[in-house]
């Protein structure tokens, strides 16, 4: 792969990481004490949700993590190793972890605090397909680099 493109992924990556850290420090605890002091019927769910929230962006952190470490292996031509593998599931772990997290606070607004309507059931819904989507993706493509180790070390054997 190119330097070029793997520096730019870099770049990419690492401002989205800069982004997500501001939303976790600034944005989420701010819009937290924003709800709660404009729906006091809801107030006391301001600090868990505010957990929740920072930790499905850790979540969405740990797997840019592990993507820049995967880049990395491919800069190195390092990629077709079994180091690769755990990497890869760190990411299906993490994406699971979000999906999961974002199920949980769905339903729970849903039907134990029963606020919202048609639209978050519509959100809770998209949440989930979408994130079992993408830990479904991640695990055709960790079959893939499964596959394509395989066949490198297969070759590596027969040279």
């Amino acid at each position: 792969m190119k330097r070029s493109v793997i520096l730019a992924l870099r770049v990419l990556l690492a401002l989205i990481f800069l982004v997500l850290v501001v939303g976790q420090v600034f944005v989420i605890p701010g819009f937290a004490t924003g709800s709660a002091t404009d729906l006091p019927e809801v107030a006391f769910l301001a600090g868990p949700y505010t957990v929740i929230g920072i930790m499905g962006i850790a979540c969405v952190q740990v797997g840019l993590i592990a993507t820049w470490v995967l880049l990395s292996m491919v800069y190195r031509g390092a990629i077709f190793t079994e180091h690769s593998f755990r990497w890869v599931d760190v990411i299906i772990g993490a994406a699971m972890a979000l999906t999961f997290l974002t199920l949980f606070a769905g339903v729970h607004l849903l039907f134990v605090v029963r606020v919202g309507g048609p639209g978050l059931y519509l959100a809770v819904a998209a949440a989930g397909i979408a994130g079992a989507s993408i830990v479904l993706l991640m695990m055709v493509m960790r079959g893939l680099l499964r596959s394509a180790t395989t066949l490198e070390n297969e070759l590596a054997e027969v040279v």
